[in-house]
């Protein structure tokens, strides 16, 4: 779960505030003037002591408890937005100086710049779209006039694939709606500049290298949009769409009707849309008539299609942006391309549920636009973004993810029955093999269980983590994931033995395993933020206990998780007094021994030497820190620094004398070992 940082207190504001508050304090309490000296003795004895009990109380609070950040100055939004484009005109106009010089410029016909929408506040993750015309020529040369199809062009102002050269995009960025611009731009501020070569604009063959561009250029309109990455890759990880005709994929999403909540479905989620889709052209010439007009063809009517996110079945733009999309949101997503990309499977191509477009499937010249709207999405999640365990949220529970989820380390009830299957091609041939609920141990009782012990496969107890109470999941294991698969089932160093259903899949031939779990309840754990000290400690101890419990049954990487959390949170208490400060220290010494017992058993020598140091620089001479520094200082056969420890551990605790002697004899024979195999390796040349 994803905590969010908590501004500590600046230590000298607390101090300057305390003071100020002792010393009102004091003026409340010399308000009446003594009347003889036993008044005036038993008034400072109070206030002395109501000094004392407020600075206890105050230190206290100040230092320990998480203070909320101080509250952000007012400002308008609309001037703050507005100032900002401004500023980035402005500075893209500055940037080219010389290079761009404007010949002619339109008087604007109640137009408004994008930087002067005071009234209009951009929303977080939006931002202005300009649709243009333009026409740009060199030597009685015309390179290109989107007059001619009648379709404006697009440009994005956060678009960082844009497909404007630097100097349009300056000018794009200062006009007004309804205004004309004629500029005179050279090479420097166009195809020369290094924005072409990083949004791989094409270059007319026509155009010889420092040739002086003219743009005359007309905004149309401005929306308000939000900018779609189309990325070729698993959640939009991969890289950018190039296109054959110059440019990279792009996409626009305009909302016309706003969806609820905050999720979005990434993939894998389950989603059902409903859409219609058109290709957007230009003018036609109608016979002898120069009446040209534009129109949008539509090659897909409104239908209802449901299909995985991110799994090739529908058009690469459309996904990324349904991405974007909350439920129950309606929304016109245009772009330039309209292919599935490289990376869909190949079975996808014969199970798309959208066509592709009319010509080749991939690039319409003016863009193809969709109308969708999210009807519903069934969260399905790649628990550990390999492949080899998905989680699939089959009922809704009660709460909120993940805020009302079972992540930290504590007591959880759950329902589950576990299913097995030989092949991995679905899940129709699933046998129930075990069913919490037919257990006769369990008497129709959910099992119950304390996370990060080992009491079911990491598979199943990760996507407990995930729930929220009352909801049903299927998690599905593959075993064809190879041995990362076979580490999270049943059988796998971290998973006990007596683990319900585990006598069910000791077999070699399994492909999958699945469970269909429904989380009834679980205790919260504490508030390390809020709790009282007792109850952290508390918490702490049980979390010690458990930790001991697994490291002596050798379950040596659950041990370290859970000795490391539990020394995490101890070691973010601040401003303890002076019993609690020594209560805390001796717990977090003794977990911090136990951690550096349980490194070195996983041989992370040099993870226990960075944890053994941090105690001695406190504790210098704590015999069993100095005692276990020794042992990794002899597996990474530093023999001298070894034996120096054991003699400092002796003068810390005589008692340990002959447990020592018997550390310094093999000290001695491992140093003797080390020598003959140095002699031997160079030829008893040593």
């Amino acid at each position: 779960m994803c905590t969010v940082g908590v501004n500590r207190p600046n230590r000298t504001d607390a101090r300057r505030r305390f003071s100020t508050v002792l010393a009102r304090s004091t003026r409340r309490l010399d308000m009446s003037p003594p009347t003889n000296a036993n008044d005036l003795s038993s008034q400072t004895h109070d206030a002395v002591r109501a000094r004392e009990e407020l600075s206890k109380w105050f230190t206290k609070i100040v230092t320990r408890a998480p203070a909320p950040a101080p509250p952000a100055p007012a400002f308008d939004d609309a001037q703050s937005s507005s100032k900002t484009d401004a500023r980035i005109a402005a500075r893209a106009m500055d940037d080219l100086g010389s290079s761009l010089k404007i010949i002619s410029r339109s008087q604007c016909d109640g137009g408004v710049r994008a930087s002067e929408r005071a009234s209009d506040i951009r929303a977080f993750g939006t931002s202005d779209e300009t649709l243009y015309h333009a026409r740009a020529t060199t030597r009685d040369i015309e390179l290109f006039d989107t007059r001619t199809s009648g379709v404006p062009r697009r440009f994005a102002h956060d678009d960082e694939m844009c497909d404007v050269t630097k100097a349009l995009e300056a000018l794009l960025r200062s006009m007004s709606v309804n205004e004309r611009v004629v500029a005179r731009c050279a090479w420097s501020a166009t195809y020369g500049d290094a924005s072409a070569t990083a949004r791989a604009l094409a270059r007319d063959s026509r155009l010889v290298i420092g040739d002086e561009i003219t743009y005359d250029v007309e905004v149309v309109g401005r929306n308000r949009v939000t900018v779609v990455r189309v990325r070729d890759g698993r959640e939009g990880e991969g890289g950018a769409v190039r296109l054959t005709r110059g440019g990279y994929a792009r996409g626009a999403k305009t909302i016309l009707t706003s969806g609820r909540g905050w999720e979005t479905p990434r993939p894998p989620f389950e989603v059902t849309i409903e859409y219609s889709a058109y290709v957007v052209r230009g003018k036609k010439r109608n016979g002898d008539d120069d009446d040209d007009t534009a129109s949008d063809a539509e090659f897909v009517k409104k239908t209802e299609v449901s299909f995985a996110s991110g799994d090739g079945r529908a058009p690469l733009a459309m996904d990324c942006a349904l991405r974007t999309m909350r439920l129950g949101e309606e929304a016109l997503i245009w772009t330039n391309y309209g292919g599935f990309g490289t990376t869909a499977a190949l079975g996808s191509k014969y199970a798309r549920v959208i066509p592709a477009l009319p010509s080749d499937g991939t690039e319409a010249a003016d863009g193809v636009v969709y109308k969708v709207k999210l009807v519903a999405m069934r969260q399905v999640r790649d628990v550990f973004n390999d492949g080899s365990t998905t989680k699939t949220r089959l009922v809704e529970g009660q709460g909120e993810f993940p805020a009302d989820c079972p992540m930290q380390d504590c007591t959880v009830r759950v329902h589950f029955a576990l299913s097995t299957s030989t092949s991995s091609l679905g899940t129709s041939n699933m046998v129930v093999r075990y069913d919490t609920r037919t257990d006769a141990a369990l008497a129709g009782q959910p099992f119950e269980f304390r996370l990060g012990c080992g009491a079911v496969p990491e598979a199943l107890e990760t996507s407990i983590r995930l729930m929220i109470p009352k909801e049903k999941s299927r998690v599905v294991l593959d075993f064809t994931r190879g041995e990362k698969a076979r580490k999270r089932g049943y059988g796998a160093q971290n998973c006990r033995d007596d683990a319900p259903g585990a006598k069910f899949c000791t077999e070699s031939s399994l492909a999958l395993a699945q469970w269909d779990v429904e989380l009834e309840s679980f205790d919260t754990a504490v508030n390390w933020y809020k709790a009282d000290i007792r109850d952290m400690l508390d918490e702490a101890l049980v979390m010690k206990e458990e930790a001991n419990a697994l490291f002596k049954t050798e379950v040596y990487e659950l041990a370290r998780s859970k000795y490391e959390k539990t020394l995490s949170k101890l070691e973010s208490l601040r401003g303890l007094d002076q019993e609690d400060f020594e209560s805390v220290d001796t717990m977090k010494t003794t977990i911090a021994l136990n951690l550096v017992a349980t490194l070195q058993r996983l041989k992370d020598h040099v993870g226990a030497l960075k944890r053994v140091n941090k105690i001695l620089e406190s504790h210098p001479e704590n015999a069993k820190a100095l005692f276990r520094r020794s042992v990794s200082f002899l597996a990474q056969h530093e023999f001298s620094a070894a034996r120096d420890d054991l003699f400092a551990c002796l003068d810390s605790n005589p008692s340990l004398q002959s447990t020592i002697a018997k550390q310094l004899e093999l000290i001695k024979r491992a140093e003797a070992q080390s020598a003959a195999q140095d002699k031997a390796n160079f030829g008893g040349k040593l």
